[in-house]
């Protein structure tokens, strides 16, 4: 293999990485505090794609501030979602593990209805390439990179250097001991909806000049997602983060050299077996 070709496929693997990471780490924070898997983020991933094509491409809008507009109202609407829908249930793990099963069809079907069945792509936001060691990469991917390191970045000064961040944390590791140190349950439950949508809503704005964009995208997107959750170990940050990494390679060259109709198929068996010999993941803890 040439060097030319191994730096191609690092580069498409560190940008699979940043998308999984980013779903992932939002699907780590709904496990960590509420312990269920939030389903709707691969909607929400969507609808943010989808968001950036219709301001972006079609209005005119400048790209970050249509960006911004696009998470914030994501955001709002998780919060919608979590008063509404999540928290009159969230004592019953049935309940809610079907909720978010029918939040995501709803949102997804009303994609199919709000944005039609033909798939759509946004322009380059950042056009041109660039030479690394014989490659020629497109800028765009550079950037995706560098916005995806520095959303986990400020995720992790978030949660280890802000009061908020570590009232969570705290929230986690002892609901009550949380409690006579005044942190409310609704305000973290609030501000895990808030985070864990906003890193999905960033990935879709982020991704949405790399892919083609139809109503359907978020479910192969949060399924991987979950993958990687499961990979890493339930309710580990830095275990998503590595899981991530590794999927991402495993999927860039396996489609490289064998195929993508092939490549998954052997990722789902590699994991099943890691996780059969090691259930906690590769950080989980016991919970």
């Amino acid at each position: 293999m040439s060097s030319t070709v191994l730096t191609q496929m690092l580069v498409n693997s560190a940008v699979l990485a940043v998308t999984y990471a980013l779903l992932a780490l939002g699907l780590t924070m709904f496990f960590s505090v509420m312990n269920v898997m939030f389903f709707p983020a691969g909607s929400m991933y969507m609808i943010a794609a989808f968001g950036i094509y219709y301001l972006f491409a079609q209005y005119g809008m400048d790209y970050y501030m249509a960006g911004v507009i696009t998470i914030i109202a994501l955001a709002g609407l998780a919060l919608m979602i979590e008063r509404g829908l999540y928290r009159p249930c969230l004592d019953d793990t049935l309940r809610v593990f079907f909720l978010g099963v029918g939040v995501n069809w709803f949102l997804e079907s009303a994609g199919y209805q709000l944005f039609g069945l033909r798939t759509r792509g946004v322009p380059s936001v950042f056009p041109g390439t660039f030479t690394l060691l014989g490659a020629t990469l497109a800028w765009q991917r550079l950037v995706v990179i560098c916005i995806g390191l520095t959303a986990v970045v400020s995720l992790y000064l978030f949660l280890t250097r802000t009061r908020f961040g570590l009232g969570m944390r705290c929230y986690v590791e002892s609901p009550e001991a949380a409690a006579l140190q005044g942190i409310r349950k609704n305000t973290v439950l609030r501000m895990t909806f808030v985070l864990g949508v906003s890193l999905a809503a960033l990935a879709g704005v982020v991704l949405a000049p790399l892919v083609q964009l139809s109503p359907d995208m978020g479910s192969p997107a949060v399924f991987k997602a979950f993958l990687v959750v499961g990979l890493g170990g339930l309710g580990s940050i830095p275990g998503s983060l590595l899981a991530a990494f590794i999927l991402a390679t495993l999927d860039s060259f396996g489609s490289s050299l064998i195929g993508p109709q092939f490549t998954w198929g052997i990722v789902y068996f590699l994991v099943v077996v890691f996780l059969t010999i090691r259930p906690r993941g590769l950080m989980g803890v016991v919970r």
